[in-house]
């Protein structure tokens, strides 16, 4: 069983603030993306939204890392979530005045992912130091289990509150479900890093995190096994306004059940890890690499299903597959990571697993609105299995 975290007050306590903060995130990610649907019924401007709340990650995230390593760690998640409810209360305010529009809501995104790039590091940063260093797979685990619950559940929670009672309502319950996680900060107990922090130049930091992760050739197949899964595996999971209303005609609660369907998928993926071992599985390991071809296949079916409970289905192993491997290939950096280089190694990996997300939204995005979303899935899942062959060759050659 790996949920040996939760033995410790401070983790138990940023765990329950979490599950808060997290069911906002989901009901705030549903709204974003149906209000892009909503307002241009264009599906290359839906990808185009999800790569702008993305894109900033890909760009700054290295150096909220850098800054984090220096940082006090706990005022540091105050900002980041209060960086959050300033965003959504700038949407509320926007709608409110009826002057939102694309323009304005591509504005938001981008704001968002700003404050997500410096939320990342934190969060990797903070979590870890709140139980002994031999729990982190645990907190890993049990963190994709609070984040994937509450994908399974808000989802569907907000498509019904968008439909039935409004987008303000939604927008003001996504911003109060962030204020328990302010809450719990000054209680909790962070480990300070053993090493004493060392003033280095700011680029020479970024450097020294860039290499930790590229001379261990393990740690190179984790970032390139990341930066497939997310081009197209969670890449095809930013798109759904496109398939639940553009394809099926179900609106916002249909596009709700589409990301409850991903979350449920996610959950039970991540239950798998919580009660599993704490240990983690080989990057390339017989078990992982069937997962990634299996949810690469699913973006075809998800774009080729004309009916709605198989598109469902296809939804949930993606969830699954996205989880699973996630967690996997996290865990993998997490385990012998030292305390005071985690902002800036686990920034680098957002950055991958952030900037292949945005490329693939954005690039099925932009081919559906040309080629159509069939063609679209096929293609991207024919490049992805053709580059996970080729990464296992490589990988065999290296070891060989």
């Amino acid at each position: 069983m790996n949920l040996v975290a939760l033995k410790s007050p401070s983790f138990r306590l940023y765990f329950l603030g979490g599950l808060f903060a997290v069911n906002g995130l989901w009901v705030m990610r549903i709204l974003i993306g149906w209000l892009a649907w909503n307002l241009t019924q264009s599906a290359s401007f839906v990808g185009l939204v999800a790569a702008l709340s993305l894109v900033p990650t890909f760009l700054t995230g290295p150096f909220f890392g850098v800054l984090v390593d220096r940082a006090n760690i706990k005022l540091a998640v105050f900002m980041t979530n209060t960086s959050m409810i300033i965003c959504i209360a700038a949407l509320l305010a926007i709608h409110l005045s009826g002057q939102l529009n694309p323009n304005y809501l591509s504005l938001i995104a981008i704001a968002i992912g700003v404050a997500s790039s410096a939320h990342h590091p934190v969060r990797m940063s903070l979590a870890p130091r709140l139980v002994e260093p031999q729990h982190v797979g645990s907190v890993v685990a049990l963190a994709a289990l609070n984040f994937n619950t509450a994908r399974m559940i808000s989802p569907a929670i907000g498509g019904i509150i968008i439909e039935q009672f409004g987008i303000t309502t939604a927008m003001v319950i996504s911003l109060l479900f962030y204020l328990p996680s302010l809450m719990v900060i000054p209680f909790l107990r962070p480990r300070t890093p053993l090493r004493a922090k060392i003033k280095e130049p700011f680029l020479t930091a970024l450097k020294n995190g860039i290499q930790y992760l590229w001379h261990r050739p393990e740690l190179r197949l984790v970032l390139l096994m990341t930066a497939l899964m997310a081009l197209s595996v969670r890449g095809t999971t930013e798109i759904l306004p496109v398939v639940a209303d553009g394809l099926y005609n179900k609106g916002a609660i249909g596009l709700g059940q589409l990301g409850s369907a991903v979350g449920a998928g996610a959950v039970f993926s991540a239950l798998l890890k919580a009660f599993g071992t704490a240990h983690p599985a080989k990057t390339l390991s017989i078990p992982a690499s069937i997962i990634m071809v299996l949810g690469i296949l699913c973006v075809a079916l998800f774009g080729n299903s004309d009916v709605w409970n198989i598109t469902l289905g296809a939804a949930a192993i993606l969830g699954f597959a996205s989880t699973y491997l996630g967690v996997s290939l996290q865990s993998a950096i997490q385990a012998d990571l030292p305390d005071d280089m985690r902002g800036r190694v686990m920034s680098i990996w957002i950055v991958i697993a952030t900037g292949a997300s945005a490329v693939g939204a954005f690039t099925i995005g932009l081919a559906t609105e040309t080629l159509g979303l069939s063609i679209s899935t096929y293609g991207l899942a024919g490049i992805c299995l053709a580059l996970f062959v080729w990464l296992i060759i490589s990988a065999k050659k290296e070891e060989g």
